[in-house]
């Protein structure tokens, strides 16, 4: 599948938020209510859970019948090591009957709280959660859904958690074990689901701004020259990492969906993770949750499919687990000052291409052969002037007596260079 086969809003908003962590939901009046907060937020997008038998369909006809996508995760306490039981399947099939398409079978597996006990250990064991997760997205694409490649708490490269060398070992399993298991799901409806976190790792420059490109941002590069998504995620983009493994092993681009985090409510009214940068409180939340919403919405990669952030409620739609009252727009007293503020951000336009015609022509014809187009790429200008057809691959790497060159096989010929010397591109015949 090329991503745009994947079901998206009609106007192609990002703007989604998670609903409660209960796989229990208002039904009735109190369902309309909820269900024109979403729409007066102008939200696309809705992560909730069901319970493995169908607690969420009264939910998801809902937000179907107003044009809002559900994103489904079947709720299973502990779920690794496992997979779906018949049960789960029987729900999955009669929500793909609904419309649903988006699946998630597993939640952040690099944390002991998502382990059966005596079975965590540290690493997260990411093979055996790949093979798992091989057999589900099978059973999930041949009823027709879409299955989440499993969203990781962003922990960087903690030495028992750290979600980059999770998602490192992750995709080396799945390229040495099970690689044409791996191609025919990722190729066939499978997605990537990430928790992209902001902490504090944002903020407004001196013209008014926002920044939210933590590693790559002043800030950072100035106190630590160098550092990439590959040493911290903790950030907005730090999805790129299983993008960029994605790519690397396989050659292959997927929707992405945050169907969680965002920026958090600060616990207590105010937070401040990270000392480089501005802590905030309510206020602040609302304000950089309406930035990071338009920044996406100005820089997110076409890969991105959407964000939602967490919570919208917890006790106020039923929820009585007080371990998430903190992070809850809605509490049972007020609204959190995010609420309205997001409503003040009317709907998104609709997209309009940055490219002139020819190349937004030239890039869909590219994504529909399920390849990245770059109009400033070197390859695809060379090919045109020296008549060499169309691109059969996407650029790939070798390495050959020490030096590493960049190939990619059009219809009339093989291009490659040797990196960084983009000024001698050379071809060779099939």
């Amino acid at each position: 599948m090329n991503l745009q086969d994947f079901v998206r809003p009609e106007n192609e908003s990002r703007r989604g938020i998670h609903w409660s962590a209960s796989v229990f939901h208002p039904s009735g009046s109190s369902l309309d209510w909820w269900i024109n907060e979403l729409l007066a937020m102008n939200m696309k997008w809705v992560k909730l859970l069901d319970d493995g038998g169908g607690s969420s369909k009264h939910v998801c006809q809902k937000l179907l019948s107003k044009g809002i996508i559900p994103i489904v995760r079947i709720y299973r306490a502990r779920p690794n090591p496992g997979h779906l039981g018949e049960r789960e399947k029987k729900t999955i099939a009669e929500l793909i009957a609904l419309g649903v398409r988006y699946f998630e079978t597993n939640n952040e597996p690099n944390l002991p709280t998502e382990w059966q006990d005596g079975e965590w250990q540290p690493g997260g064991r990411p093979d055996v959660v790949m093979q798992h997760w091989l057999q589900d997205a099978k059973a999930i694409i041949d009823m027709g859904g879409y299955p989440a490649f499993p969203a990781l708490a962003q922990c960087g490269r903690h030495s028992e958690h750290g979600s980059i060398p999770w998602y490192i070992n992750a995709f080396n399993w799945l390229d040495q074990h099970a690689r044409t298991d791996a191609l025919d799901v990722f190729r066939n409806g499978a997605w990537i689901a990430v928790h992209d976190g902001v902490l504090n790792h944002c903020y407004k420059d001196s013209d008014g701004v926002w920044h939210f490109e933590y590693p790559y941002d002043p800030i950072c590069q100035k106190d630590q020259p160098g550092t990439s998504i590959m040493d911290d995620d903790n950030s907005l983009i730090g999805h790129r990492v299983p993008v960029q493994l994605l790519q690397e092993h396989f050659g292959l681009q997927v929707p992405v969906i945050s169907t969680e985090g965002g920026v958090f409510v600060p616990k207590g009214g105010w937070q401040q993770w990270d000392s480089r940068y501005p802590g905030y409180n309510y206020e602040g939340h609302a304000e950089r949750t309406v930035a990071m919403f338009q920044w996406l919405r100005d820089n997110a990669e076409d890969y991105f499919f959407a964000m939602c952030p967490w919570l919208i409620a917890n006790e106020r739609m039923g929820h009585i687990d007080p371990a998430w009252s903190e992070s809850a727009w809605y509490r049972m007293d007020r609204e959190l000052p995010v609420v309205s503020a997001v409503k003040a951000m009317g709907p998104d336009p609709e997209p309009v291409s940055p490219l002139p015609l020819e190349e937004t022509l030239r890039n869909a014809a590219w994504n529909r052969r399920g390849l990245s187009y770059n109009p400033d790429a070197a390859f695809p200008k060379y090919a045109r002037k020296n008549n060499l057809g169309s691109p059969l691959t996407p650029e790939f790497d070798i390495r050959w007596r020490g030096k590493t060159y960049r190939v990619q096989g059009f219809t009339g010929a093989i291009i490659y260079a040797e990196i960084g010397d983009w000024a001698n591109i050379r071809s060779l015949s099939w």
